[in-house]
């Protein structure tokens, strides 16, 4: 994921070489970057950087959202961050579920790539991956980061403006959730005998998918092969199971593919 850093830079345009992690001069926790207006920490969440956005895309697939802030006085709380759509919550997660939620300083390089002189990481592995496109935003209530003061903090994203998780592509995979048989209520820690269900969506380059398993952990009662898009549900048939899902074009040549395995559920 150090692709959406880069990126991310390049939006800023800040130039200049890489330094070491101390902030710079005339910059602090409340105003990381030069020429911005300085954040009051007490009472304000402060400056963030996201990923996925819309100006820093994910490509093809999601399932993992990524905070950075140039604070290190913040524990993670008990607040919620859902994924919404017009058609309400896609899915959600409590700051409380360690399994789930992961907080931690940022190393030296990353301080370094963002310009900053201290800061912390959040990452957020969803329950459901986020869906194809711009349809969804995030939202967090004020609990979910809570200071050493432990006072209230103004100033996460709230409203479908605030933070838009967009996942961009022609084709690509939305959706993706482990689910017993007979239910779609998302589970944590699948077993033989699970199933994975996603939104395939299919178009531009990929005209068709073609979906292999080379221990043979994963099958589908639907055939190996899609060439339109839709939901697609797999079957795992071990524990340590793993699955390719391979985009070819019209002469059945692979343009692009993207791996899935039990490291997903084992982070």
């Amino acid at each position: 994921m150090k692709r959406w850093i880069a990126i991310l830079m390049a939006c800023l345009m800040l130039s200049g070489a890489a330094h070491a992690a101390e902030w710079a001069e005339g910059t602090s926790p409340e105003r990381p970057y030069p020429g911005v207006p300085a954040v009051d920490l007490k009472t304000q969440i402060g400056y963030m950087l996201n990923y996925p956005k819309a100006d820093n895309a994910a490509e093809r697939y999601c399932d993992t959202l990524y905070i950075y802030l140039p604070r290190e006085d913040l524990a993670l709380g008990d607040g919620r961050l859902s994924v919404m759509t017009g058609e309400g919550e896609w899915t959600g997660v409590s700051f409380a579920d360690a399994e789930r939620v992961r907080l931690y300083p940022l190393d030296e390089q990353t301080l370094s790539d963002v310009r900053w002189g201290g800061g912390i990481g959040v990452e957020v592995w969803l329950p459901v991956s986020l869906p194809m496109g711009d349809a969804a935003w995030i939202e967090m209530e004020d609990a979910c980061l809570v200071p050493e003061s432990g006072a209230s903090l103004e100033g996460l994203p709230k409203g479908d403006q605030a933070w838009r998780a967009v996942v961009e592509g022609d084709y690509g995979v939305g959706g993706l959730r482990f689910t017993h048989e007979g239910d779609d209520v998302p589970i944590s820690q699948p077993a033989v005998g699970d199933l994975v269900k996603f939104d395939l969506k299919l178009g531009g380059d990929a005209a068709m998918v073609a979906i292999a398993s080379d221990n043979g952990s994963v099958t589908c009662a639907e055939g190996d092969s899609f060439t339109q898009s839709g939901e697609v549900t797999l079957r795992l048939e071990d524990d340590d199971f793993e699955w390719t899902v391979y985009f070819m074009d019209g002469d059945g040549n692979a343009v692009d593919f993207l791996d899935f395995d039990a490291d997903m559920v084992r982070r």
